[in-house]
């Protein structure tokens, strides 16, 4: 199998290659004793638009792999049409406007007073209009190159741009996300069970789906979940009296949801969102670590990458729940110290992807949470509509697996926020502002139309560069 990762000079690359080494050793998820998906790669190609990101970090890419397992052939690829040529699958993580899009959009929405958040607030429609046509017209070019292959969406808004996909015959397209089984893996832990061997059930959208079921060997291990306490406080801090009540575990990004108001109090307090804080704190990273490597410090750059990702870490929800504490990265590391840490770190997408390939090579049939049509798996919603569900993976495809009645407050909003997506990509299909100002006011989120024509106007909405059918991405 021949990969392509576009988009990768993204920040987890380290983390991204690991991932497939422990795949290929038999030591990460979708990986059973060497039949994963890394055994079956015969090679990785990795291009982005800024190949300088990919030679800073590829050094202590590999080096953190060499020490979680075997690695197939890896290549840096010149250009798009020499990433797709002959690929099985692509995966694609690319930030179209970069960070500095990023902290425009998000600073913009506050100003507003409305929520930024870059996937569920309204900053996620400008990042459509980038990450969509960009997807799109890549995936046009894969499939000139390599008709048939698997596009694996990680891109955000990730349901989104599945959605686009699909509505343009992409229908094989994949959403992964790693936040959708978080809930099922902790209650699996808690009851020592292995995660292979769990059945779970998660319904609703990209960034807004709920946990509602969790069995092992017909033991339902909901209810013990729902009594213990601290184990919500972890999933959901922001909940736990509620959880309960609900039958049901809320994926974290619900927060943004059910505590808006909290979410938008505690982002504006902050000196800087987590947008503008990450413009200069990728940038930094990238210039030590690229200048390690350089200088043959490899191993200086294992520590200055394990000290960037334990402070980014520190800081992912926190920014919305006004508990963000800064200069979290601990001062100083030892080489194996840093390889010890990253090593808890792989998992999250990257390891999501790996499971998804070895579950669609048939050597690894598993059940997993995807960004994938409904085919009636959701009553209440259409069989095109683009939904966070449990499947079924393998040699066969992926199958969304029949729920019964959902929630009603759950269809609910999901229904509207379907409704939001769906005129957000038909304003990006057809270019037209009039359908975005459409979008931002059904979105649940922002309050009237005057917000949402401001909005418009000051968000970096880009509707000009959809992509005719056949154009080319470079």
């Amino acid at each position: 199998m021949r990969l392509a990762i576009v988009g990768a000079g993204s920040t987890r690359l380290p983390l991204m290659l690991a991932s497939v080494a422990e795949a290929g050793s038999g030591t990460g998820a979708g990986a059973g004793a060497g039949t994963g998906a890394g055994s079956s790669l015969s090679e990785v190609v990795l291009f982005d638009v800024r190949p300088e990101r990919i030679a800073a970090l590829l050094p202590i890419a590999k080096a953190l792999a060499s020490e979680c397992g075997p690695l197939p052939a890896i290549s840096v690829a010149a250009s798009a049409d020499e990433a797709f040529e002959g690929v099985d699958a692509a995966i694609f993580t690319i930030r179209p406007g970069f960070e500095e899009a990023r902290a425009r959009d998000e600073r913009a929405c506050l100003e507003a007073g409305v929520l930024g958040q870059e996937t569920t607030g309204a900053a996620g429609l400008a990042f459509a209009t980038r990450s969509i046509p960009a997807v799109l017209a890549y995936c046009r070019l894969a499939e000139s190159r390599s008709p048939g292959f698997l596009p694996v969406v990680f891109t955000n808004p990730a349901g989104m741009v599945a959605q686009a996909l699909a509505d343009e015959g992409f229908e094989r397209a994949v959403g992964i996300c790693d936040s959708a089984t978080v809930a099922a893996k902790a209650i699996a832990l808690r009851a020592g069970v292995a995660f292979e061997n769990v059945t779970f059930e998660v319904h609703g959208l990209n960034h807004l789906s709920w946990t509602g079921r969790v069995t092992a060997a017909g033991r339902d291990l909901m209810p013990g979940a729902m009594q213990d306490e601290s184990l919500l406080n972890e999933l959901v801090p922001w909940w736990v009296r509620e959880t309960p009540a609900m039958g049901r575990i809320p994926n974290e990004y619900l927060y943004y949801w059910y505590r808006t108001a909290d979410a938008v109090a505690a982002l504006k307090a902050e000196h800087q969102t987590r947008g503008e804080a990450l413009v200069a704190t990728n940038r930094n990273m990238l210039n030590d670590v690229g200048a390690l490597c350089a200088a043959e410090r490899v191993s200086d750059g294992l520590v200055r990458y394990a000290a960037y990702l334990s402070g980014r870490n520190s800081s992912y929800m926190e920014y919305a729940r006004g508990e963000h504490v800064r200069g979290a990265a601990p001062s100083a590391m030892s080489p194996a110290d840093a390889i010890a840490f990253l090593k808890t770190q792989t998992g999250g997408y990257a390891e999501v992807a790996m499971e998804l390939l070895a579950g669609r090579t048939g050597t690894n049939p598993c059940r997993m949470a995807l960004n994938v049509q409904n085919r009636g798996a959701l009553p209440g919603l259409d069989e095109g509509d683009v939904v966070e569900v449990d499947c079924t993976v393998d040699g066969d495809g992926v199958r969304p697996n029949p729920h019964g009645a959902l929630p009603p407050d759950d269809l609910k909003l999901m229904t509207r926020v379907k409704a939001y997506e769906h005129l957000a990509v038909k304003a990006i299909r057809e270019g037209s502002q009039r359908l975005a100002i459409e979008a931002l006011v059904a979105h649940p989120l922002v309050d009237h139309r005057q917000t949402a024509e401001h909005l418009a106007a000051v968000l970096a909405i880009d509707l000009g560069q959809a992509p005719a059918r056949g154009r080319r991405a470079t």
